[in-house]
């Protein structure tokens, strides 16, 4: 699977650096989540999470995941906000819109015929997403602006 990996930080770097202007570099995902990682890790305690399901002949989901930063930096970028004009809905909606690029670019790696849900957005401390009857199978770590960014292919069994 090393060609999905390769191809997957090729999308994921395209729709940061093209929407967002940010440049996005992959991570280890060991040091990424190591307690002595520095502030990447620091600030996750409060994440977002876009969902989107891909459903046909590949059934699964992908997910990216951002600290609360990294989504207030894309909806000010995105939406021409100030930091004090955005609101938890823009938050929302940026993550939910980077989500929906980024599962529509893994989309067409996968093979005809899929169709791509509408994206959903989670946040907070702790929680846990899960779809039922799925199993990661493949994982992407990045860094941009010193954000810790974390994309996850979930496919249904």
């Amino acid at each position: 699977m090393p060609q999905l990996e390769e191809a997957i930080q090729g999308i994921v770097s395209t729709v940061w650096e093209s929407v967002l202007g940010m440049h996005i570099a992959p991570e280890d995902p060991i040091s990424a989540f190591s307690p002595h990682s520095g502030d990447a890790v620091a600030d996750q305690a409060h994440t977002y999470a876009g969902v989107v399901q891909i459903s046909g002949a590949w059934d699964g989901a992908v997910t990216v995941q951002c600290s609360a930063r990294a989504a207030r930096h894309a909806a000010r970028t995105m939406f021409g906000l100030t930091d004090d004009n955005v609101s938890i809905s823009d938050l929302q909606d940026a993550l939910g819109e980077l989500t929906n690029m980024t599962g529509g670019n893994i989309k067409a790696l996968l093979p005809e015929t899929c169709h791509l849900g509408l994206p959903v957005v989670v946040e907070g401390a702790d929680y846990r997403f899960r779809l039922p009857g799925s199993a990661p199978v493949r994982r992407s770590t990045f860094t941009a602006g010193g954000e810790l960014i974390v994309v996850t292919m979930l496919e249904r069994a």
